[in-house]
């Protein structure tokens, strides 16, 4: 992930790669990343929940929260409830070796 890299109207955006797809998205909302049709960031894989992840903006920087999904979110081979986001983070989905959001 890379996060306040870009800017737009004065706000960091941040940007996310999923497998093939990559998407900017700005301040304002919680992001939401799963494998439901109307997410945001949708990752089709059995081992994802609906709305797996929340991607969020709070005091001045973006945060990866697992919301409250079954399977969790593992960044370095450790299951956290939520991770400061940096350029180059990488999240995986439900376990080490699960699906990729960087």
């Amino acid at each position: 992930m890379r996060e306040g890299t870009v800017f737009h109207e004065g706000e960091p955006v941040l940007t996310v790669r999923a497998g093939p797809v990559q998407r900017t998205f700005s301040v304002g909302r919680d992001v939401i990343v799963g494998s439901d049709m109307a997410t945001d960031l949708r990752i089709a894989h059995p081992v994802v929940a609906p709305a797996h992840l929340l991607l969020r903006f709070e005091q001045g920087n973006w945060i990866a929260i697992d919301n409250n999904s079954p399977n969790g979110i593992v960044v370095d081979g450790r299951r956290v409830p939520l991770v400061d986001i940096h350029d180059g983070l990488t999240v995986n989905l439900a376990r080490p070796d699960g699906p990729r959001v960087a």
